[in-house]
């Protein structure tokens, strides 16, 4: 049985539909193809065969770094007997080949467009393209993914898959939502540049027998795109999958991948409290943003509405270790609360403590109340707490993929009633707040905090890494159902395309939210 791990075998061999010998796409594809799906035949280089190779770069890494690694695969030399069955295989198909990544992990939307493909190869040049397939697993931008997943480099085999390469006269994906309704984004040719984040192509929605999308009919025509959005259903309805690319060859639909997609339910239209339509709340979500985290909660937040509005923090030269610090800052947080309250410390830490849980509940207009009648506090020892804050958040080491913050459905609300609308198109679901920064490339990203919401052109999958920990994703163009958005919907992350604000966010970072049901974003006023 060790040795079958190994072997090469076509997609209609039985065990070609396991994970462990087919990788995720692989398997996929056979199961399709088993089910009498229009799969093209092919065959599978099981993940086994990658181990070594991987291992090797593994070694080399932190002395050779990505590049020295990603070598050390191409160099690797394949076994006699891999070379022979794949030769093989090869001889019963019609070149040229696309050699596709198979790896165990492309089951999971958040490895959607990880990894490569390699198109045009001849016979001969199986083997060197699957090792490039193979190297792709050190590329930059996939081990911020292992880090962000804490997976460790080289842990995840990668399988290949190779089929004959065709030219399609349309391409794209088609996915099947919680209701039953297929979304088919379609473009002429290959569905490469769609799947990629360059191109937004055409749509059309099929919904209890009804096709919306004159121009994916203009394009296609209504009864392709009609096969294709049968094929989605009868995708997830016999194979569980309610993803799929697809392309259409010489009139006829062809399966290209299958995959789970995770579904999220539309949520209701947002119910915002009235009492958050305040300058205050404004203010004061402003302060949550600056001061964030459980520090901000309770160090800052239940007095600082009693400073001045010109307060700025003292510069803080650390006088112990981080526990000395921090212990220091609450006794002097303590006495800024009472009094800010006017009450012994302890009643006035509760009672702030309680009007701060208030603030976040569908009932904010006795908090905001509360928070605007604070008596003053004392300035200096104010300017030295806020030094030491921002001291302490320096040096705090947050965890990644942290989720939703407490206050973010709050600064949502704010702007929600107070922000500046842009329209936008729906494309992961779900709400999210936060400072909306732009990126130009995904090679200059150190101005990017925890739970930042990305505004970029186009929905790269380069950009990949960032989501595991952002609060939301906005695209000026591109198509829902390019792989990074599959990332952000595994991941939870909402994100609105075709929404232009680059001119704004491009000045510099704004606070904002996104309503990814709606495709609507708000923009905190200058």
């Amino acid at each position: 049985m060790t040795a079958d791990r190994f072997r090469v075998r076509g997609l209609d061999d039985p065990s070609a539909a396991d994970v462990a010998i087919g990788g995720a796409k692989g398997a996929g594809l056979a199961r399709a193809r088993a089910a009498g799906f229009p799969v093209l035949d092919g065959f599978v280089i099981p993940p086994a065969c990658s181990e070594e190779a991987l291992g090797r770069a593994v070694e080399v890494l932190e002395s050779r770094g990505t590049g020295g690694s990603r070598m050390a695969i191409i160099g690797h030399q394949l076994p006699d007997s891999l070379i022979e069955e794949v030769k093989q295989f090869a001889t019963e198909l019609q070149p040229p080949f696309i050699v596709r990544s198979s790896s165990v992990l492309e089951g999971e939307g958040e490895w959607s467009g990880a990894f490569t493909s390699v198109p045009e190869v001849q016979p001969g040049e199986i083997g060197q393209a699957a090792k490039s397939v193979w190297a792709t697993s050190f590329a930059i931008e996939v081990l911020e993914r292992f880090e962000a997943s804490e997976l460790e480099p080289g842990s995840a085999p990668m399988g290949v898959l190779v089929q004959p390469e065709v030219q399609p006269d349309y391409g794209g994906a088609a996915i099947v939502d919680a209701a039953g309704a297929v979304t088919v984004n379609a473009v002429k040719g290959s569905p490469r540049d769609l799947m990629a984040g360059w191109v937004p192509g055409v749509r059309a929605v099929y919904e209890e027998g009804t096709l919306r999308g004159d121009e994916c009919v203009d394009l296609m025509g209504e009864d392709q795109t009609l096969a294709i959005a049968e094929l989605a259903l009868r995708a997830k309805e016999t194979l569980g999958s309610n993803l799929i690319e697809w392309a259409i060859v010489e009139s006829a639909p062809l399966l290209l991948q299958v995959q789970r997609s995770a579904v999220h339910e539309v949520e209701e239209a947002m119910v915002v409290p009235a009492a958050l339509a305040h300058p205050f709340a404004l203010e004061f979500v402003r302060l949550t943003h600056r001061y964030p985290g459980s520090l901000g909660d309770e160090l800052v937040l239940g007095w600082m509405s009693a400073a001045p509005a010109e307060l700025e923090a003292a510069a803080y030269i650390q006088t112990g270790n981080r526990d000395a610090v921090l212990e220091e800052a609450r006794e002097i947080a303590a006495t800024l609360t009472a009094q800010a309250w006017g009450k012994p410390a302890k009643q006035a830490l509760a009672q702030a403590e309680f009007v701060l849980r208030r603030m976040r509940s569908d009932r904010p207009n006795e908090s905001i109340d509360a928070l605007r009648d604070l008596q003053p506090v004392d300035p200096v020892l104010a300017s030295r707490l806020l030094g030491m804050v921002e001291y302490l958040m320096s040096t705090d080491v947050a965890p990644p993929r942290r989720g939703m913050g407490r206050w973010e459905p709050v600064l949502a609300g704010v702007l929600a009633l107070q922000g500046d609308v842009h329209e936008g198109e729906p494309s992961v679901g779900g709400v999210g707040a936060g400072r909306m920064v732009w990126l130009d490339s995904s090679k200059q990203t150190g101005h990017v905090q925890p739970r930042d919401i990305i505004v970029t052109q186009y929905p790269l999958q380069n950009f990949s890494p960032l989501l595991w920990d952002a609060a939301g994703i906005v695209t000026v163009g591109g198509a829902p159902t390019a792989h990074l958005f599959e990332v952000a919907r595994s991941l939870t992350v909402p994100a609105v395309i075709n929404c232009p604000i680059a001119h704004i966010v491009k000045s510099g970072p704004r606070l904002g939210m996104l309503d990814g049901d709606a495709g609507r974003v708000a923009l905190a006023k200058d």
